[in-house]
């Protein structure tokens, strides 16, 4: 798997409460998420940050914790990161 830094937008508020609709501040976060790159496809990438490395020995299965789909037309950039 590829480890691999993704830039992708998401969206911004969540407000807690009524507020004033005047009082509304439209905006968007850019986010940076790290992982290995699970699947690769036109609509999405699954990335995961977490691996356990598979130990055929003591039976251990490859594992992951934290997986994370993000859209294809949210992605600004993706990077490949060296692996270690």
């Amino acid at each position: 798997m590829r480890l691999v830094l993704i830039e992708w937008l998401d969206s911004y508020g969540g407000t807690t409460g009524w507020k004033y609709l005047d009082d509304c501040t439209p905006d968007q976060m850019v986010c940076r998420s790290v992982g290995w790159l699970l699947h690769d496809t036109d609509t999405y990438k699954v990335i995961v940050p977490h691996i356990v490395q598979p130990d055929p020995e003591t039976r251990i299965a490859a594992q992951g914790r934290g997986d994370m789909t993000i859209p294809s037309a949210a992605i600004l950039s993706l990077r490949d990161l060296a692996d270690a």
